[in-house]
């Protein structure tokens, strides 16, 4: 059975290394959501996705300790690397809404190109954005440099290319 408790634990330490600024957390953590799915999976003996899962389940078990672990994930990603500091100097609601929109008004830019070009190309993007970002966050580069080297890359590997369109056809199906 998963101790709850244990991870609830793990992240409120961790949490509070963040709040407290008693590690150098921006220094020495890619990200810092990553950092503490590795401290739960080491300390719980579990795998990554059951841990991803268990971080998920007890933050939205938590509403508290969510906002503080959102908290330590913008002092984290943005104060402490000085990026996007517009965004961090904001209160969350006003956070909230612009995200929001910004969401919104995604899903209606992929409903529109799935009306004028068809669910496919609706899920290569889909895809692609999904593999960038994964570049991107295994790498440790921003998102519109993997999003280049993707690209590159299935420009100069048709078999790659080929296997992205293939798992396009079997989604879809």
């Amino acid at each position: 059975m998963l101790d709850t408790a244990k991870v609830r634990d793990i992240i409120a330490r961790e949490v509070e290394g963040a709040e407290s600024k008693s590690r150098s957390m921006g220094v020495g953590v890619e990200c810092f959501a990553c950092h503490i799915i590795y401290s739960v999976m080491r300390e719980c003996d579990m795998d990554e996705a059951t841990a991803a899962d268990m971080l998920s389940q007890v933050l939205s078990d938590d509403p508290e300790l969510n906002e503080r672990f959102i908290k330590a994930v913008e002092y984290v990603h943005l104060y402490s690397r000085g990026r996007a500091l517009w965004f961090y100097s904001k209160g969350r609601v006003e956070k909230d809404d612009y995200i929001a929109t910004h969401v919104k008004n995604a899903m209606a830019e992929l409903e529109h190109e799935a009306r004028e070009y068809g669910r496919d190309a609706v899920l290569r993007r889909l895809l692609l954005s999904y593999l960038s970002t994964y570049i991107a966050q295994i790498i440790g580069m921003d998102l519109h440099a993997s999003t280049e080297e993707l690209y590159y890359l299935l420009r100069k590997r048709g078999e790659l290319e080929q296997e992205v369109d293939g798992l396009i056809k079997k989604v879809g199906d």
